[in-house]
């Protein structure tokens, strides 16, 4: 009995960091995968192979696109996930901290910003340097432009009231970093 596609696909640091640039990148090649990851051409072109094996991705010659079906979403979304948990301090300040958007679904490409939001008790002009700073290191980790939403029981309360269908996408779309969700604010 063979490993599972799972065990495959996330098994080494340099599978990882291949995988994140064929998700993010689209198309990529080989020879482009080797430069930006540092690992060897064997080693990725042996895991393009897999993906596509596994749905991940589709080959036009020399060129891999990332698919987007429910595998890869799912394995994207755990990806950026793993990425931002790492790389997002919690502020003593926050309620609660997630993504929202595109980072969220598994759907970012390179040209995505990365939407964050912040769940505080009350809303104070002092607490934009520190949010700033927290999306602004999730943007570096990322490579992207990061924006940052504070949030607070009483604007949640608002944006159901004014804008359902963007309230309604939040919640839906969102995913807890860390703290408390929106979900139930």
């Amino acid at each position: 009995m063979g490993k599972s596609a799972l065990t495959e696909l996330f098994e080494t640091e340099e599978k990882i960091r291949i995988l994140r640039r064929v998700a993010k990148r689209n198309p990529v090649t080989a020879t482009t995968v080797v430069a930006a990851t540092g690992t060897s051409k064997a080693l990725v072109s042996r895991y393009l192979r897999l993906l596509v094996r596994n749905g991940f991705c589709m080959q036009r010659g020399r060129e891999y696109a990332w698919r987007k079906n429910a595998r890869s979403l799912a394995a994207k979304r755990l990806l950026n996930i793993d990425l931002l948990e790492a790389a997002v301090s919690f502020p003593g300040w926050a309620r609660g901290i997630g993504v929202y958007g595109s980072y969220a679904g598994g759907t970012n490409t390179a040209g995505s910003d990365l939407d964050l939001w912040m769940l505080a008790d009350e809303y104070t002009s002092d607490l934009e340097v520190p949010a700033a700073g927290v999306g602004k290191s999730a943007g570096a980790a990322a490579g992207t432009e990061a924006s940052l939403f504070i949030l607070t029981r009483e604007r949640l309360s608002d944006l159901r009231a004014t804008d359902q269908p963007f309230y309604s996408d939040l919640v839906r779309s969102s995913i807890t970093l860390g703290g408390e969700s929106i979900e139930n604010s």
